[in-house]
């Protein structure tokens, strides 16, 4: 249903109201419940290390340690958020490496974990510590394996990436 309020000087806005539920409907197109079962309907078709934006774009591909840019002979690497994705977002570092995430984290909260159906798990083990607020984190990492990390707002349209310790 839509209301239309008068403003100062004669303007007007329509404000859409959802009503009833929704639920039933196979058009999706009632309040913001439609656009999230648009989206969790996607991502449950998609495989259990899933990643995609919805819809016919699966969003970008999770990362293969074959194809992670080589940054080994570098003691201190940057990774920047750019929009909603990481650059760069697959990389390979030496042992004690100090990585640092450049990033607005109000916008883009940085999390250590993977994700799994489009949706962000954390990992409370991951040396990439929860980051809420500020711009800049730094974290050494010291041992061997692999580190994901996602923003916990965007995980699911693609802004995630993975560190490989070597």
């Amino acid at each position: 249903m839509a209301r239309a309020y008068s403003l100062v000087g004669g303007l007007s806005f329509a404000l859409c109201v959802a009503c009833g539920d929704d639920a039933g409907s196979s058009s999706g197109g009632g309040g913001s419940g439609g656009a999230t079962s648009a989206a969790t309907s996607s991502t449950s078709a998609r495989s259990a290390k899933s990643t995609g934006a919805g819809g016919d774009d699966p969003g970008p591909e999770p990362c293969v340690l074959a194809e992670a840019e080589d940054l080994t002979g570098q003691a201190a690497v940057t990774i920047t958020s750019e929009g909603i994705n990481y650059e760069p977002r697959c990389v390979r570092v030496a042992a004690g490496t100090a990585v640092t995430f450049v990033s607005p984290f109000q916008m883009h909260p940085l999390r250590g974990g993977e994700v799994v159906d489009g949706q962000g798990v954390v990992d409370p083990a991951s040396p990439i510590t929860p980051q809420n607020s500020g711009t800049e984190a730094t974290f050494t990492l010291d041992e061997v394996g692999d580190v994901p990390y996602f923003c916990s707002f965007h995980a699911s349209i693609g802004m995630f990436g993975t560190i490989w310790v070597e």
